[in-house]
């Protein structure tokens, strides 16, 4: 009966509250489905630029060093784009962001099929279809990543599911397109095309209008309550005591100019400090505003985040991870032809294998994150070393089956890295600085990608091995391993130690 009794007065006092809380669905589908229709037909311009625009640079008198300048350029503006599209977000809404990037991807297609020469190139394709490809990207994923919660590494394989789709199915209707209406033809089609990424973009409405209302219980603190009462109270007698403090100061006020009223040389020294004193307000003013710009600078591109060591640490790895994959996909048609001795027909069964099985892990992989509530650091720690394996054995294969069975786990896992590396990012900010931190992750694999991507295929050219250079892919993802895994082993550490420290206390 005395346990009854003591477990009634020490159990802690609770009470109701109504919380507003992303919808995790609802419309948040609509803004999926708005997001992979621009990325079918934008996204996926990227895998399209040898096939539409070889014969129009062969024709201009440029091959690969003209190929590769306008591709640098894309990539380039795209993932700089990144941090300004950031700061637009916060500064205007991500429905705003998003279409004026598929307006510049349309714009930037269309007027592709007019280019006489390479610079025409550099700035249709390269600068203007970059920079609406990094807008969308940072924006679509701020709206999917403010509507859902619970669900959000669904909800982001199913956006890139558009992508997937996009890499299937555009390099044949391309192929048709030039083959009846020619390399202008066809850019203007496509431009049409694109405009259903505006139309798809519009659908990004602003969370606040469909958050959900939730009742929830919490525990009230009664120690945080009467220090919140004390606290008031002392803040109430240091007011009365300043309040006579004051009327003190201006009791001696009085009596002082009735002394001194009659003196000018006090008057003229008097006026000639409250001139002084102007002067200073007037610079202190001005220093001010200077500062209040670079505050709002400093905000507005999340430079905060970049004193955080683990920030540095996700967005650096997923950069390495990024470009492994990125160097691994161009090499691998150069790798089954000339060193598995593959034909174009081969070949292409291998990618739609990478394809098809990509599109796949985008679907069950998230679907699996989500159910057991794995972090996306997590996923994309095992995705890696999936890849390490996979790619280290592929690489010494040679016969058409092994191939397309390597490639199918190559695509499976390949897939996560594309899903999970913008939550990685999120997960370790609050949400008023996701669009700064996607922006940041951004700029990093702008920075990191072209000089590593450079390295790698000085490996490859040197050793004169595809196997080399593979494993130095690889290499990339242990880097990733090495730096990650002692961070989230303590993380899971931290989080045990504190649960059981709050388990103790309620008990």
């Amino acid at each position: 009966m005395s346990t009854e009794k003591k477990s009634l007065v020490m159990s802690p006092k609770t009470q109701l509250i109504v919380k507003l809380v992303p919808p995790d669905g609802g419309w948040g589908w609509m803004v999926i489905i708005g997001t992979a229709l621009s990325n079918i037909f934008n996204q996926s311009m990227l895998s399209l630029f040898s096939l539409l625009y070889g014969d129009a640079l062969e024709a201009m008198g440029h091959e690969t060093q003209g190929a590769a300048l306008v591709l640098s350029t894309m990539l380039f503006v795209s993932n700089f784009g990144g941090p300004i599209a950031g700061a637009i977000v916060k500064l205007t809404s991500t429905r705003f962001v998003a279409v004026t990037g598929a307006i510049c991807c349309t714009i930037g297609i269309f007027f592709s099929g007019f280019s006489t020469n390479i610079f025409h190139l550099v700035i249709t394709y390269g600068v203007l279809l970059g920079l609406g490809l990094g807008f969308i990207q940072n924006s679509s994923f701020v709206a999917i990543n403010s509507y859902f919660k619970l669900k959000k590494s669904r909800a982001v394989g199913l956006a890139n599911v558009g992508t997937g789709v996009g890499q299937t199915l555009m390099p044949h209707l391309v192929r048709y397109l030039l083959e009846h209406y020619g390399f202008r033809g066809a850019c203007l089609l496509l431009s049409s095309l694109s405009l259903h990424g505006i139309a798809g973009c519009m659908l990004i409405e602003p969370v606040e209008r469909h958050m959900k209302k939730v009742v929830e219980e919490v525990t009230v603190d009664e120690t945080q309550h009467l220090l919140k009462e004390n606290s008031k109270d002392i803040v109430l007698r240091k007011i009365s005591q300043s309040n006579g403090d004051v009327e003190k100061k201006e009791n001696e006020y009085r009596r002082d100019s009735k002394t001194f009223n009659n003196k000018e040389q006090n008057a003229e020294k008097i006026k000639t400090e409250a001139t002084d004193q102007n002067e200073k307000n007037i610079i202190t003013s001005k220093m001010d505003k200077k500062s209040s710009l670079f505050r709002k600078l400093h905000d507005l591109f999340g430079i905060a985040l970049l004193s955080d060591i683990r920030f540095i640490n996700i967005v650096m790895g997923t950069a390495l991870a990024v470009t492994s994959t990125q160097n691994f996909s161009m090499l691998y048609p150069f790798f089954l032809q000339n060193y598995a001795s593959m034909d174009k027909q081969q070949t292409a069964n291998c990618m739609s294998a990478v394809a098809a099985a990509d599109i796949m892990g985008r679907l069950i992989l998230p679907i699996f994150q989500d159910k057991y509530k794995i972090k996306a650091r997590w996923m994309l720690i095992m995705t890696c070393i999936w890849l390490i394996v996979t790619r280290q054995i592929l690489a010494y294969q040679t016969n058409l089956e092994v191939l397309l069975v390597m490639s199918a786990l190559y695509g499976f896992g390949r897939s996560m890295i594309i899903v999970a590396r913008n939550i990685a990012i999120s997960e370790n900010c609050s949400l008023d600085q996701v669009p700064a931190a996607v922006g940041l992750g951004m700029l990093t694999m702008g920075i990191i990608v072209p000089p590593a991507g450079y390295f790698l295929g000085w490996i490859r050219d040197f050793t004169n091995s595809y196997i080399a250079c593979i494993t130095a892919q690889n290499a990339l993802l242990v880097v990733l391993l090495v730096t990650w895994i002692p961070d989230m082993l303590y993380l899971q550490m931290k989080a045990k130690r504190q649960k059981k420290d709050n388990l103790d206390y309620m008990s």
